[in-house]
């Protein structure tokens, strides 16, 4: 059920079947489950009995910046990679007006500008998760649009939202059950890939051969069963890497 809160998942039941208990009550029984939900897929996981995945949540911010329309169309999508120095993980971007049509306030345009850092250490569940962001994350933004656009007017809102992030910064795409399925680890670059990854992802539950070898994709690799640590700077560096690979492929 479309906006359905689900509070229960059983999904070792003996006639096979997964079912779900929304709020409110209702049960939705069904052959099988996609659990794609983020931040909360352990919280999900957990619910189910089912094993958990070594996932880390960044706090990730970004903002709608204020622009002339006759300038907007001169701002290009461009990433800006520079040295990182303490809250600054060097990682920043901005996406032209023609990317936030769906923004409209007197007739200005308006480009977003964030960064590919956390905000703080990585989160294991979103209890102490802070949507408000840092204002001293907000300000180093502030101050890189100043710096690289300055025709770029005030910052008109912010944000602060959750990356599920994999330390080997690839997705997890596998059964975690018989009739479930799990996509997770998005790391920040799983939108793109909408149409693909949705492919993959009945493909494990339908038997269908998938588009891509899912190998690398399991959740069983070492590095989303096992509980090895590493800094949140080897993190960033990884996922920063991964992103310098895909502009070159593109």
């Amino acid at each position: 059920k479309l906006n359905s809160k689900i509070i229960a998942l059983d999904a070792n039941r003996d006639d096979g079947k997964v079912v779900a208990i929304t709020e409110n009550g209702e049960t939705i029984k069904a052959n099988n489950a996609v659990i794609s939900c983020g931040p909360w897929t352990n919280a999900v996981l957990n619910a189910a009995n089912l094993p958990e995945l070594n996932l880390d949540i960044w706090q990730v911010q970004w903002a709608h910046y204020e622009v002339d329309s006759d300038v907007a169309a001169s701002i290009p999508q461009a990433f800006h990679f520079r040295k990182e120095n303490d809250i600054d993980g060097g990682l920043y971007y901005v996406f032209p007006s023609s990317a936030t049509e769906s923004i409209q306030n007197g007739g200005k345009s308006y480009v977003k500008v964030g960064v590919d850092f956390p905000t703080g250490g990585p989160l294991k569940n979103m209890e102490s998760f802070n949507y408000k962001g840092s204002q001293k994350v907000l300000e180093l933004i502030d101050e890189w649009v100043k710096e690289h656009l300055p025709a770029v007017g005030k910052r008109f809102d912010s944000y602060c939202h959750p990356y599920t992030m994999t330390t080997d910064s690839y997705f997890v795409m596998d059964k975690v059950a018989e009739n479930v399925a799990v996509f997770s680890g998005g790391s920040g670059r799983a939108f793109k890939f909408g149409p693909l990854l949705g492919d993959c992802m009945a493909s494990l539950l339908t038997g269908d051969d998938a588009p891509v070898d899912l190998t690398n994709f399991s959740a069983k690799r070492p590095e989303i069963v096992g509980q090895t640590k590493i800094s949140q700077s080897t993190t960033a560096n990884s996922a920063r890497s991964s992103c310098e690979q895909q502009e070159v492929i593109a």
